[in-house]
């Protein structure tokens, strides 16, 4: 194996031909063994762009799907450098930015991007890491009430906007700064505000500059030479919805970052040693998994300049864009969630077109079952069934199905989430008394290791709910450990409603029912049910208790209402898609009980 490639393998990480003895007591760790030393306060910008070290050749790096735009890696890193000497608060600071939190004890800039995938986006981050900003992904799918509500959960001072979004942040903009009742409130300045523009030729939009126009006057701005700072500092804030209630801001630290990033890297060498290839050869992957959210922060963002790679990015997905998209460009990776790989599974389009260049597909973001990873596999070339890796928001990447054999391990069949990952160690434990159980028997799993967040910004109670002892995560996933230290995933603890991948809290559509304004509710119960296309997804359902004046209207009025003043507030996966029933008295077993008959 190359030399460059001994940087991913700690020196006393296990030989891939040695066989992974199964651990007997209540930790278990990784078969891969520990993350490779590096640097205390590693910058994630330095880890994907080595200081003082040459690029590599260039190459496409990311190309829009629908335009046919590029960008190459040569292009990418020279405007990553121009746009940072605009976002350092401390050099020449055009746009009059402060210097960022190191974590929530702090207060200072804090960059929100809101935006769909962009072949840009990528950019925008890594401008943040290597200026030392920290921003905030903000979902691109959030009605003005949900985009007002997590600015002011993440404090967000200045904003990047993609155009097409702007009437939902101008409107946002109008709900105020916040009442005055101990929340956190708006602090996002006006003047701060940058348009992610589709036309490179503007330099404003609405009066707002355009990236475009900052990056071409980073060009004529020096930069002094400096040390990049990272590690325990705080790097990004994600949007997550938590256990319950509108969604909340979850802090990443560099160390969370280069952890994840690394991740992907070890395992990827290790399997190239143990098949006795070269590793991380030039790869096309198809980007469709956003860029606001953890799995596709991995994907686009912390793993950039590590391995060759072309990304072909997507903003919405279609399937028949993807599918021209994966004959054209002759895509070879697929990071897929589970609605995808059914409906590519299911669809009669896949055989018009040449999938012969796909060499892997996986899938993440939601629990994929076993009969869709057998479909799409019989219509991919090697055959073999999509593995579906296991991870959260609060910690990016835990457990994924190793190439069988690799440590002596068995396969992980679908249905399973395979072995814990680099640097990642793990419990099963009785969510009610806290106690570990034995193997094989059903707990809720808790990790550790650098990729576990350093908790909710400004939101100790939460924090404390998913730390029950320092340093372990309760993930809120019912899970069983079998003989092997192999995790099968059973179910969800916590009251979320996957849908699509993307996560509802049922508190959330509740309490949104409860305060119509005429008050047609007095109690409301929100869960999932069976959307009926078989590919694990579900559509939310409410139970509602109607008030005294809800009873003097029909019920068909009654629930047009909530359903308008639901779909004005909350996302479109967040909608009652799956109805809405009345009854004299809401509980949760009444609604799951219900459930099972529909």
């Amino acid at each position: 194996m190359a030399p460059r490639w001994t940087k991913y393998i700690h020196p006393e990480a296990p030989d891939v031909h040695t066989r992974y003895e199964p651990a007997n007591n209540k930790i278990f760790k990784s078969p891969f063994g520990p993350f490779p030393p590096t640097p205390k306060d590693l910058n994630v910008h330095e880890l994907c762009f080595l200081p003082d070290e040459p690029l590599p050749p260039d190459h496409d790096l990311f190309i829009d799907a629908e335009t046919g735009e590029r960008v190459t890696l040569h292009q990418f890193y020279d405007r990553v450098c121009s746009l940072a000497r605009v976002l350092r608060f401390d050099g020449p600071n055009p746009l009059g930015l402060t210097r960022s939190p190191v974590d929530d004890k702090d207060n200072g800039e804090i960059l929100g991007l809101f935006s769909r995938n962009h072949i840009h986006y990528p950019m925008l981050a890594h401008a943040c890491f290597r200026a030392e900003l920290v921003f905030g992904g903000i979902s691109p799918g959030s009605t003005p009430y949900e985009l007002w509500h997590v600015m002011r959960k993440m404090q967000i001072t200045s904003i990047v906007c993609q155009e097409a979004l702007l009437p939902v942040l101008l409107q946002a903009l109008r709900l105020g700064a916040g009442a005055g009742d101990g929340s956190l409130r708006l602090v996002l300045d006006p003047k701060k505000i940058i348009v992610l523009s589709g036309d490179p030729s503007l330099e404003t939009v609405q009066g707002f500059p355009t990236v475009e126009s900052l990056v071409q006057q980073g060009w004529e701005m020096s930069e002094a030479k400096r040390k990049l700072v990272g590690g325990e500092k705080l790097c990004y804030l994600f949007q997550s919805s938590g256990t319950s209630g509108l969604p909340k801001a979850m802090m990443i630290s560099h160390k969370n970052a280069v952890a994840s990033g690394l991740q992907g890297m070890i395992t990827a060498v290790r399997t190239a040693q143990f098949a006795g290839v070269e590793p991380l050869t030039h790869q096309i992957l198809l980007g469709i998994v956003p860029a606001y959210h953890s799995y596709g922060m991995i994907m686009w963002i912390l793993r950039l300049n590590q391995t060759p790679t072309t990304n072909i990015m997507m903003s919405k997905w279609d399937i028949e864009t993807a599918l021209k998209a994966i004959q054209k460009y002759k895509i070879s990776v697929l990071p897929l969630v589970p609605p995808i790989v059914r409906q590519l599974a299911q669809s009669p389009l896949t055989k018009r077109f040449d999938l012969s260049s796909v060499v892997t597909c996986s899938s993440g973001a939601a629990y994929l079952p076993p009969d869709a990873a057998y479909q799409l596999a019989e219509k991919l070339p090697n055959k073999t069934p999509i593995p579906s890796g296991y991870g959260l928001s609060e910690a990016a990447s835990i457990a994924a199905p190793p190439l069988a054999g690799i440590f002596g391990l068995n396969a992980s069949e679908p249905g399973t989430i395979g072995y814990l990952l680099p640097g990642m160690e793990g419990r099963v434990v009785d969510p009610d008394t806290l106690q570990d159980v034995p193997k094989g028997t059903k707990g809720e799993l808790w990790a550790r290791g650098n990729v576990v967040c350093m908790g909710y910004f400004h939101d100790p109670k939460a924090t404390a709910e998913i730390f029950t002892e320092l340093g372990w995560l309760r993930t809120g996933d019912l899970v069983m450990r079998d003989a092997e230290d192999r995790i099968h995933y059973l179910d969800r603890l916590k009251e979320m409603i996957k849908v699509k991948g993307l996560q509802v809290a049922a508190t959330e559509v509740e309490d949104t029912l409860l305060n119509h304004p005429e008050k047609l509710v007095t109690d409301a119960c929100v869960a999932g049910v069976d959307n009926g296309r078989g590919d694990g997804s579900l559509f939310p359902r409410a139970w509602v208790v109607l008030s005294p004046e809800g009873k003097k209207q029909s019920e068909q009025s009654v629930f047009a209402k909530l359903n308008k003043h639901v779909g004005e507030r909350l996302s479109k996966h967040k909608q009652l898609v799956g109805g809405i029933e009345t009854v004299d008295v809401v509980s949760l077993e009444e609604a799951l009980f219900d459930n099972c008959n529909l």
